[in-house]
Parts: C-alpha cells; structure tokens; sequence
C-alpha cells in the first residue's frame, strides 16, 4: 500500500504539468482560429524552441496566413488577427495572462510577446517579413505566420532531430 501511495504521488506533479500545458495552448488556438487562415496547426509534445534553439516538451500552435486572405484584409496590429498581447481588456488579460516585458521584442516584420500565467510561460511570435526594394520602397510580405511555444520543460541541448516538430526523442 505504502509503494502505491508513492507511485501516485510522484505521478501527481507529471500529469499536473501535462494538464497546464493542454491549457496553456487552447486560449491560443481558439483566439486564431476565429483569423481565416491556410493553416493552423497544434502539436503537443517535442518541438525545437524558435527562443532558446533548444528541444523542449510542451504545445506549439502555428498560423499561416497572408494579408488579404478571402478577400479579408489580416493586418498584424489590428483586431482581425487576433490580440495575442494580454493588454488590459483583451480575452487574454481577463483569462489571467499577463505581459512579461522581459520577453518582448518588435523588430522590422517580426515581434515577440512573452505571456505568463499561474507559472506558464507563452512566447508568441508575430512574422511579417518587410524589406527595402531596388527602388527604396519599403515591402512588407503578404504572408504572416504567428508561432505560440509555451514550453513546459528542456528536453535537450540542441534541436530535436528531424523535422520541427520532432517526432522523435530529443537527445
């Protein structure tokens, strides 16, 4: 009796965790799915991380879109992609999750926001790629792709082998 009660016991923390991270993705996914899209896509295990490079365990969702998809413009800063920014009133705020400036950065077409809630950690990946043409025009990509890791823990020092996500282990 007393090895089944330490069998459950150290199952507790593994399935505490695998739970935090199905609901660590799912605010996510269904704020993209409402954004037409050509793919959306969600993956709960190995994936190399776009932050450390690393093979980590957890949830990926990724979108792919482009500007004007159906005839709807898609533009990164407006509501119709979907705010993903946990900014005061948004779905994310109110579901508990909140900006850590820590690990946000903006750039010419790309950007990350760091989410936290009740110990998860979300990086949310914004990518418009941009560029000055021949003629000093500034061009910014049609196609958008938004990438949410909330990595639950290190599963190696390097990527996972293959293609991301890994379907093997990582070592």
């Amino acid at each position: 009796m007393h090895r089944l009660l330490l069998l459950i016991a150290m199952l507790l923390p593994a399935t505490s965790m695998a739970g935090e991270n199905s609901d660590s993705c799912a605010p996510f996914f269904q704020a993209l799915l409402q954004v037409p899209h050509e793919s959306l896509v969600r993956h709960d295990g190995l994936f190399t991380s776009q932050w450390s490079g690393h093979c980590v365990e957890g949830c990926l969702v990724v979108l792919q879109t482009d500007q004007v998809h159906l005839g709807s413009p898609i533009l990164l800063d407006s509501q119709a992609l979907a705010d993903l920014n946990a900014a005061p009133g948004t779905p994310l705020y109110q579901d508990g999750w909140r900006n850590n400036p820590a690990y946000t950065a903006d750039g010419a077409g790309t950007g990350v926001v760091g989410l936290e809630r009740e110990g998860a950690l979300c990086l949310v990946y914004t990518e418009q790629p941009s560029f000055i043409d021949d003629n000093g025009q500034f061009v910014q990509s049609e196609e958008i792709k938004v990438r949410v890791e909330c990595p639950v823990s290190l599963q190696g020092d390097g990527p996972c082998p293959g293609d991301e996500p890994c379907a093997g282990s990582c070592k």
